[in-house]
């Protein structure tokens, strides 16, 4: 990895962060909490590469992003699965309507 390309995947790191932590603190539909949420862990997983690249172990840093993103795979999975279940009863799919789901 290249000096120069350093710089410029720390600023994209901090970058994909920022904007899924605002998309997720910011958005009232489940979906677009979701889409902010996969975006910030996909920042995460830049920071681990650049992180890896920084120290040159790049074997260790290979099996964390693909453990990270077959447990991502399967969060999205479970939370994708639980949101059709709110838009069946809540079609606008607002946080505010979800305590109405209490049983």
């Amino acid at each position: 990895m290249t000096t120069a390309a350093s710089p410029l995947l720390d600023i994209l790191a901090l970058g994909l962060l920022a904007i899924g932590a605002f998309g997720l603190l910011t958005r009232r539909r489940v979906i677009q909490q979701v889409i902010g949420l996969s975006i910030m862990l996909q920042g995460a997983i830049v920071a681990l590469m650049q992180a890896g690249g920084a120290q040159e172990r790049i074997a260790l840093v290979q099996g964390m992003i693909v453990s990270s993103l077959l447990v991502e795979t399967v969060a999205l999975a479970i939370i994708l699965a639980l949101i059709v279940n709110v838009y069946r009863h809540h079609p606008d799919g607002r946080v505010d309507d979800l305590d109405t789901l209490r049983g």
